[in-house]
């Protein structure tokens, strides 16, 4: 059977997932990470400061430290520059690199396993549940994994045609990589090659003099970073907190993010994010232990296996860990599985669990809309309608892959469209900073902005949309100007409107929730109300 042809022939599924990525470029940043991201990247723009990051106009720093390598502060303050200080512009770059990741990802799978192989792993890369998310709520993640793609690519090229070019783009890719988020972009790289060289016995592959050219480069193109690291931080929280303590540092517990979840934790979200691949991917670790995984016997085979392995236990194992962290499994993911499809022989019995998780898939999509959002059953099963019309009349039309994968695909790619077209812009209308800072935008008179809140509320999106920083209102109201904003909660504004100092005018209400915490209340229609609390922009003259 003929699994997959050029990818041409699958045009129709990727402008459908390109459409989803462009139209995910004009949601809003999310709180926290994302809009804290695009505030300073903003911020970047506009000081001129690229080697030493500022935030507030204060050096940035979490707990401390720097946190964050500026790969993307610099990308987000291009693309800005580039087409203007909006959602689109701050994540113009990262999506092209994603883009590019996708196109790594075949040529990395047709090195190791053949033509046949680039398809799948472009297709199980690019099309599953955590991809738009990635992509949508976008982190410093979203560049590493794809620089980490380009640089195995590149990297197993130069080992087979020994390509000058490959070999700088290797360690350029790796450097961006580290630009993006630390040392773990190499790490990541030596993870999968290293014990692959070790186990066969390739000792001329590990110990190339090249490679102290390679870790020369490297440096270099990490000097602009590290001067301005040094320039900020010093030594100690700077230099080494880079190169040790962010990364390392949370196995060894010199990190002070510490939130000692189960070592379990990344493998679980693993399950999700890799959807609907994952049931493949569990019947691909069976079979590769059933045949001892001969499958991945010959030169470089075994690289993304080792990769996904030893990434995935390195990580479990650190003292803090998030959700997203797991994203830099997926290019080992989707390669090794593709280099396994490639093999494979999957009967009648697959073909159905394709078809079935594209229908579940439909049906899910329909539930939200009728749950959450809102809509009336009749209007709800559109998704599904749409999805089993796709499926009937195109059932004769394999676009050289399987059917029931393709009924699959669609599945996935409708509760996609549905999420950026529907479920993101309303769950974002609950993004009251968000909302707060666009409404100061619009104002003809541009004044003061100040915020009173409790401290652990984050408000990164109103210093980004409103154009300016936001600013603690103060306990003396004579430090502050005579006209002003002010972004509150209810309490604050009952007390000013009981103050006969001050005139309260132009109060505009919006709906609060942390919208990256979902909780089943808030997302069910019948209680959200009692889930959702409402934030003030007041216009404040004082007497």
């Amino acid at each position: 059977m003929k699994l997959f042809a050029a990818l041409p022939r699958l045009w129709h599924l990727w402008l459908g997932g390109l459409i989803v990525l462009v139209l995910g470029m004009g949601i809003d940043v999310m709180e926290v990470d994302s809009a804290q991201y695009a505030s300073i990247a903003r911020e970047m723009l506009h000081n001129g400061e690229w080697l030493e990051v500022y935030e507030h106009g204060q050096t940035y720093n979490s707990r401390g430290f720097p946190d964050k390598p500026p790969l993307l502060f610099w990308a987000g303050a291009v693309g800005m520059w580039l087409i203007g200080e909006n959602n689109w512009g701050f994540k113009l770059l990262a999506i092209l690199s994603s883009l590019i990741g996708i196109f790594a990802a075949g040529r990395w799978s047709a090195l190791l396993y053949g033509e046949k192989a680039k398809l799948p792993a472009r297709l199980f890369y690019a099309f599953n549940a955590g991809f738009v998310l990635m992509n949508q709520d976008l982190r410093t993640d979203a560049m590493l994994v794809n620089f980490i793609l380009l640089a195995c690519w590149q990297l197993e090229l130069y080992l087979r045609t020994q390509s000058k070019r490959a070999f700088l783009l290797t360690f350029t890719c790796v450097a961006l990589g580290m630009l993006a988020k630390g040392p773990v972009a190499l790490i990541a790289v030596l993870a999968a090659f290293g014990p692959d060289a070790v186990v066969r016995r390739d000792w001329k592959r590990l110990f190339r003099p090249e490679w102290l050219l390679g870790i020369v480069l490297i440096l270099t193109l990490l000097g602009p970073m590290l001067y301005g690291l040094y320039t900020q931080w010093g030594w100690e929280k700077g230099i080494k907190y880079y190169f040790w303590t962010q990364s390392f540092g949370r196995i060894t517990g010199e990190n002070v993010w510490q939130n000692n979840l189960p070592v379990t934790f990344l493998l679980e979200n693993f399950a999700w994010t890799f959807l609907p691949w994952v049931p493949l991917f569990g019947a691909m670790l069976f079979f590769s232990i059933k045949h001892k995984f001969s499958c991945l016997k010959g030169a470089g085979k075994a690289v993304p296996a080792f990769g996904f392995v030893l990434m995935l236990t390195a990580m479990s194992m650190s003292k803090y860990k998030l959700p997203h962290y797991v994203f830099v499994c997926w290019p080992f993911a989707a390669v090794w599985l593709a280099g396994w499809w490639n093999q494979a022989r999957l009967g009648n019995a697959w073909h159905a669990v394709h078809t079935t998780l594209g229908a579940l898939m439909s049906l899910f999509t329909c539930f939200l809309a009728y749950w959450t959002l809102g809509w009336s059953p009749l209007v709800a099963l559109l998704p599904f309608l749409c999805w089993f019309v796709i499926v009937v009349t195109t059932r004769k039309m394999h676009f050289d892959i399987p059917g029931a994968m393709h009924s699959m695909l669609w599945g996935l790619l409708l509760f996609e469209a549905f999420a950026v077209i529907f479920f993101y812009p309303w769950l974002l209308d609950h993004q009251s900073s968000s909302k707060a800072g666009q409404a100061v935008a619009q104002m003809t008179e541009q004044l003061p902005l100040f915020f009173e809140l409790s401290d652990d509320e984050s408000i990164h999106a109103l210093h980004f949309y409103s154009h300016q920083v936001a600013q603690k209102f103060p306990s003396a109201i004579t430090e502050l100007p005579r006209q002003f904003l002010l972004y509150t909660k209810e309490a604050t504004l009952v007390e000013l409107k009981n103050n006969p100092n001050v005139e309260v005018s132009n109060v505009q209400v919006f709906d609060y929730f942390a919208v990256t915490h979902l909780t089943p209340s808030f997302l069910n229609a019948k209680t959200r109300a009692s889930q959702v609390e409402k934030r003030f922009l007041l216009t404040i003259n004082k007497q």
